[in-house]
């Protein structure tokens, strides 16, 4: 009997249980990966989790209307394809739900051949708009000189996912996380991918501007608005006029100073330092923060309306410890990109990797980054082997409590993991993948069959 090709994974979202059942096994005997749902609700925390290609929705639900339901899909994810499939279809249903942002229309009884074509082609409209969004936060990546490193984790691609979705847009940003682990990376790369990529982005490290000059570097002044003020300044605001201001650790700005940015924030206002005029600027603001908000707000140290104007949307970075997985691809990159800088070849061996997989990464990407930089230099030939990674004498720099929430990893996930990072780096070529790892290509299968549960070779 012949396999069918795996089409991907589609959300069946249908009341009727028989239906539904009829529904489940044709769409899996056409290769679908189907998640039965019979309710209008927890739509969205069954797209969160299953992370389908298609859904295939009722309008008629028990708990939320299914149109309703659409709008909470396409505005979680405008690039999941939803066929709507009614049994009370209307010219005016699906004109309503093709505005909507629904991708097809059909009613029921629907024939199932109908029905094949609409999910292939929504699938593959899907996978399009994906790899679109993939080869715009390449470029993104190149343009804001980062290391392109395919993400492994599911938090990573996840947040490659958001970014992606939310780049065009012209709303807030909130990004947290902890220091070090990537937070203005993700703010150049929305701005890299976004309209106003030409225009300027500007930072401004909230936390280290003198207290008293705070709003005259935001703002700007005029000439003679104080002590010291001989002539006209324009601000940072003004600097970033169709572009993208990235104010960092927003949550140390003064009290004082919050009202003044919740009306620049809110209608694009600013009245600089001294003068009676009020100026408009169009930019879109990524605000971050290592902080809690939520906290500084019940302690006062934040308004609260600053908050919510500022975090329309939110992106939260993961810190390294959590996604091991990325450890071993993020140091390939940062290595190659050494290696492009000294003009010379390097590469890691296994049990390097291993290392440095196995370490908590207390201060996230950053520090990592910092570690791979100090081992190009330091190689003495182009293997980095695991005595220069136990030369970084890092082991005591790691707190208790990260290394309390590291995930336990055998030496033989460790090693998956190495192969895994230089299969992804070499796009499955082997013989590229062996020679990178320093190993023989016969040993390099014999791995891979190992991880496969199959024997090794005989003879």
């Amino acid at each position: 009997m012949t396999t069918p090709t795996r089409r991907g994974r589609l959300l069946l979202v249908e009341d009727d249980a028989s239906l539904r059942t009829v529904f489940r096994t044709e769409l899996t005997r056409m290769g679908w990966d189907v998640v039965p749902h019979g309710s209008g609700d927890g739509v969205i925390a069954q797209v969160q989790r299953h992370e389908p290609d298609v859904v295939l929705l009722d309008l008629h639900l028990p708990g939320k209307p299914g149109i309703e339901v659409l709008g909470q899909i396409v505005a979680h994810d405008r690039d999941l394809p939803v066929i709507v499939c009614t049994g009370h279809g209307t010219v005016s249903l699906a004109v309503q739900a093709m505005q909507a942002g629904a991708f097809d229309f059909l009613t029921k009884p629907v024939e199932l051949d109908v029905l094949e074509q609409a999910a292939q082609r929504a699938g593959e409209h899907g996978r399009l708009r994906r790899e679109n969004d993939r080869l715009r936060l390449a470029t993104a990546h190149a343009e804001v000189g980062a290391p392109v490193a395919a993400p492994t984790s599911q938090a990573a691609r996840r947040l490659d996912g958001q970014i992606a979705r939310i780049a065009a847009a012209e709303q807030p940003v909130l990004v947290t996380g902890e220091s070090g682990s990537g937070k203005e990376l993700v703010a150049r790369r929305l701005h890299a991918a976004s309209p106003r990529h030409r225009q300027p982005f500007v930072v401004v490290h909230c936390g280290a501007i003198p207290r008293q000059l705070v709003e005259s570097e935001l703002f700007g002044h005029v000439r003679g608005a104080f002590t010291g003020a001989d002539q006209k300044r324009p601000g940072l605001f003004e600097a970033a006029d169709g572009g993208t201001l990235f104010l960092d650790e927003v949550g140390e700005l003064p009290l004082d100073v919050q009202p003044a940015l919740l009306r620049a924030v809110q209608f694009g206002e600013i009245r600089p330092v001294g003068s009676d005029s009020v100026r408009q600027v169009s930019v879109r603001i990524v605000a971050a923060t290592h902080r809690d908000l939520r906290e500084r707000v019940q302690q006062g140290a934040f308004r609260e309306d600053l908050f919510y104007r500022l975090a329309v949307l939110e992106l939260h970075v993961p810190p390294l410890r959590e996604r091991p997985e990325d450890v071993g691809p993020l140091a390939e990159a940062f290595l190659q990109r050494e290696a492009r800088r000294a003009g010379r070849e390097l590469r890691f061996e296994p049990a390097a990797l291993a290392r440095l997989a196995a370490h908590p990464w207390p201060g996230n990407v950053r520090e990592l980054e910092n570690a791979i930089v100090r081992l190009g230099v330091l190689a003495d030939g182009p293997l980095v082997r695991a005595s220069d990674v136990d030369d970084l004498a890092f082991g005591s720099a790691r707190p208790a409590a990260a290394s309390a929430t590291l995930p336990t990893l055998d030496l033989g996930e460790l090693e998956r993991l190495a192969i895994q990072a230089a299969m992804q780096r070499c796009d499955g070529n082997k013989t590229k993948a062996a020679q990178t790892l320093g190993i023989a290509l016969k040993t390099l299968y014999n791995k891979l069959n190992a991880a496969a549960g199959e024997p090794p070779p005989t003879g």
